[in-house]
C-alpha cells in the first residue's frame, strides 16, 4: 500500500506546513481518535475512502511514502462496477490536500479530502489530469491569474427522510410527515428533533450554518451554509452530507438528498441550489460571466443534472427547462440575487460538485475572456406583463430533457470547456456516465431509486 515513490504534486489552496502537527493537535483535543479517512469523490458523485490506523499515516508522512489505491478510483459507476475501458494496471495516488482535515462525526476518526493522480504504464510520471477536484483548484486559480477574480460559493442543501418499509416490495418510503414551506406545525414532526441535532453537530466541527427550515414539501427540509472559497465550499459540503447520513442512520432512518427519492410523487424532489459570488464586482464581466453560462447552459447540464433522474427536476420551479435567467426569478435556472451573486438552481447531490462548480465557473470565465455580450433579457418579475411563461418558453432555447439528449450534447461540443477542464477529464466524464447510464437502466426503476438513495 505503501510504496517507496516520493508523493506526486498537486496543487492545493492552503498548504499546511506540518501536517503530522495538525494531526496531534487534533489527538491532544480528541483522544479518542484512532483512524483517518482518506476519502474523494469520483466521477459518479459517490464519496468514497480509504481508512489508515493514526500511527500508519503519521509513519507515511514522516517517511515522504505515497499512499495508493488501484487504478479504479475514478472509474466506478454509482452500482460500483468498473468503467470496461478500464486498464487494471497502474496506480491511482491519494493525494490528502490537509487544508482539509477535520474531526469526523464519527467519535474515533478524522478526514482529510485528498485529489487523485495516475501512474500508468504508459506514463510514468504521476498527473492529476482527471482529478475533479484539481481541476476546480486549476480554474480558480486561473481565475486569479489571468482576471484578477475570486468566488464564493454556498449551498442550500435540501433533503428528505426515508425509512424501509415494512412491505418489502415497497423498498424506501418517506419517514418524514412535516409540513413544508417554513409551517412552523413542520417543526413538531420527530424528525425535526434530528435536524437540529445534525446543525448542532456541524457548528462543532465549524461548519458555516445560515439556517435551516422545512422545505417546499411535506418531510423535505433544507440547510442554507454560508459562502466560502470554492474548494472549501464543496469540502464543507462532503462533510454536511456525512453528518446528516450517519445521524439520521443512528436513529433507524436514512437522509436522502436523492434528486427524485418518492417515485409517485411528482411533488417530491430534492435540489442542490449553488450560490456563486464573483468578487470584485465589475458590471462589465458581471454580465459576460452570466453571457458565457447561458450559452453553454446545456454543455453544463450533463455535470449538473447527472442521473436519469434527475431530469425530472426539468421544469420551472426546480432546474428550469429553457435557457433564461430572471432577477429574484425561480421559474428560470439561474437566478440573480444581486450584482455579481447568482444562483444556479439546477444542480442536485448526485453531482461530483468539485467538477460541476469547475465546469460553471469554467463557462464564466469564458464568457469573460469572450468578452461576451448578454443577449438573454432579464426575466425579472415585471419584465414581461404582456407573455405567459409559455409563450416564453417557445421563444427560448429549450434545456435536455433526459440524460442520453444531455451526454450527447456535450459528446458533440465541448463548447470551450476543454480549454479550462482539458480534454481527457470530459472524455473520461462521457465515457462513464455513458456506461453508468445503462447499468442503472438494467437494475429497474425501483431497484435503482433505493440504490440513489442509500448513496445521495
Amino acid at each position: 500500500m505503501l510504496q517507496n515513490q516520493s508523493q506526486p504534486a498537486l496543487v492545493t489552496t492552503n498548504p499546511i506546513p506540518d501536517p503530522a502537527i495538525a494531526i496531534e493537535n487534533l489527538r491532544q483535543a480528541n483522544p479518542d481518535i484512532s483512524f483517518i479517512r482518506l476519502q474523494w469523490v469520483d466521477y459518479g458523485g459517490v464519496l468514497r475512502a480509504k481508512i489508515l490506523v493514526i500511527e500508519q499515516c503519521l509513519s507515511l508522512l514522516a517517511s515522504g511514502k505515497s499512499l495508493h489505491a488501484p487504478p479504479i478510483a475514478l472509474s466506478c459507476a454509482v452500482d460500483g462496477s468498473v468503467l470496461p475501458s478500464t486498464i487494471p494496471i497502474g496506480v491511482c495516488w491519494l493525494i490528502p490536500d490537509w487544508s482539509s482535515l477535520k474531526p469526523s462525526v464519527i467519535a474515533n476518526t478524522i478526514t482529510v479530502m485528498c485529489g487523485v493522480a495516475e501512474t500508468t504504464p504508459s506514463c510514468l510520471t504521476s498527473n492529476g489530469d482527471l482529478c475533479p477536484r484539481q481541476a476546480l483548484v486549476k480554474v480558480v486559480r486561473q481565475a486569479d491569474r489571468d482576471w484578477q477574480l475570486n468566488f464564493l460559493v454556498g449551498f442550500e442543501v435540501e433533503f428528505q427522510v426515508m425509512k424501509l418499509s415494512d412491505c418489502k416490495e415497497e423498498g424506501m418510503v418517506p419517514y418524514s410527515r412535516g409540513l413544508g414551506h417554513f409551517a412552523v406545525a413542520g417543526l413538531l414532526d420527530p424528525c425535526w428533533g434530528y435536524v437540529e441535532e445534525c446543525v448542532l453537530k456541524l457548528r462543532k466541527l465549524g461548519v458555516h450554518v445560515d439556517g435551516l427550515h422545512p422545505e417546499g414539501q411535506r418531510g423535505q427540509y433544507e440547510i442554507t451554509l454560508g459562502p466560502l472559497h470554492p474548494l472549501q465550499a464543496v469540502d464543507q459540503l462532503v462533510l454536511v452530507h456525512s453528518v446528516l447520513k450517519h445521524t439520521f442512520n443512528a436513529h433507524g432512518c436514512m437522509v436522502t438528498m436523492s434528486p427524485k427519492p418518492v417515485a409517485m410523487s411528482p411533488d417530491q424532489m430534492n435540489g442542490q441550489h449553488m450560490h456563486i459570488s464573483m468578487q470584485p464586482a465589475r458590471p462589465d464581466q458581471e454580465e459576460q460571466f452570466l453571457s458565457g453560462i447561458l450559452k453553454r447552459l446545456p454543455t453544463l447540464w450533463p455535470f449538473l443534472l447527472p442521473q436519469e433522474v434527475s431530469y425530472e427536476r426539468v421544469a420551472p420551479f426546480c432546474a428550469g427547462d429553457f435557457v433564461g435567467w430572471g432577477t429574484e426569478n425561480r421559474l428560470v435556472p439561474i437566478r440573480k440575487i444581486k450584482n455579481s451573486h447568482w444562483e444556479v438552481r439546477s444542480a442536485d447531490a448526485t453531482a461530483n460538485m468539485y467538477l460541476a462548480l469547475a465546469a460553471v465557473l469554467s463557462a464564466g470565465l469564458l464568457g469573460i475572456a469572450e468578452k461576451a455580450p448578454l443577449e438573454w433579457p432579464d426575466l425579472s418579475i415585471g419584465a414581461w406583463p404582456n407573455m405567459t411563461l409559455d409563450e416564453i418558453r417557445a421563444q427560448a432555447d429549450p434545456l435536455p430533457r433526459s440524460l442520453e439528449e444531455s451526454l450527447s450534447g456535450l459528446e458533440s461540443n465541448f463548447a470551450g470547456l476543454d480549454s479550462l477542464l482539458g480534454e481527457r477529464i470530459l472524455q473520461h466524464y462521457l465515457d462513464l456516465k455513458r456506461y453508468e447510464r445503462s447499468r442503472v437502466g438494467e437494475m429497474g426503476s425501483e431497484k435503482a431509486r433505493n440504490l440513489l438513495i442509500e448513496l445521495f
